[in-house]
């Protein structure tokens, strides 16, 4: 890819998802499709697009849509497994190893029809399981690019838009797609603070 002819790559938006369940629905059926978009999709996009991003004093930007639904340590909706929990959260033992062996055990429960008793999220299950690996991922790309020199800087962040009227809720969202918008452009054209590998919502920062 020449990079003379890239011009548009100072920030990248990853905000492309799926979701097939609604209201109290918890179905698998297209668990791989759901970590196949939201997952690799991002991943596969971050990968596509550091080599050829053009940074600024500022440095450049990208901000992961994700959700709360995919926090590991959510209080209502998390893995129950403790000892992945954690290895997840500590920025020393998480890997894209680690990463994507938890999406990959995911999915073989679901082809083995054991998910329900493998201690996964209860709410939208395939979905908050994406997520989940998104926000590990956000985190553990901007280890990465810590080390970047100045003028080379790239951060990276997530952020939750919140319960939005759009088709993916079955248009009945508590916000619009503008205000959710919000945090996503804050975030984007922030001048110059080096905020990265954080979660936020309402342009607050969240917890993990």
């Amino acid at each position: 890819m020449d990079k003379r002819k890239i011009w548009w790559r100072h920030i990248l938006v990853n905000n492309a998802a799926v979701n097939y369940n609604l209201g109290s629905n918890n179905s698998v059926e297209f668990a791989q499709q759901v970590v196949e978009s939201n997952y690799y999709g991002t991943k596969n996009m971050i990968k596509a697009m550091i080599p050829v991003m053009r940074t600024s004093a500022a440095g450049a930007r990208i901000v992961n849509v994700s959700s709360r639904l995919g926090k590991v340590n959510g209080r209502l909706n998390r893995i129950q497994d403790a000892t992945l929990r954690e290895e997840l959260i500590n920025l020393e033992t998480l890997s894209e190893e680690l990463i994507d062996s938890t999406v990959s055990t995911f999915l073989q429960q679901v082809k083995d029809d054991t998910w329900k008793s493998g201690g996964w999220p209860q709410t939208f299950t395939d979905y908050s399981v994406s997520k989940l690996a998104v926000n590990a991922y956000t985190r553990l790309v901007a280890k990465e690019l810590s080390d970047r020199p100045e003028g080379e800087k790239i951060y990276i962040n997530c952020y939750c838009p919140g319960w939005v009227k759009t088709a993916m809720t079955g248009w009945i969202g508590n916000i619009s797609a503008e205000e959710a918008a919000d945090t996503r452009v804050w975030f984007a054209l922030l001048p110059d603070e080096a905020i990265t590998g954080k979660f936020f919502a309402e342009r607050r920062e969240l917890n993990f």
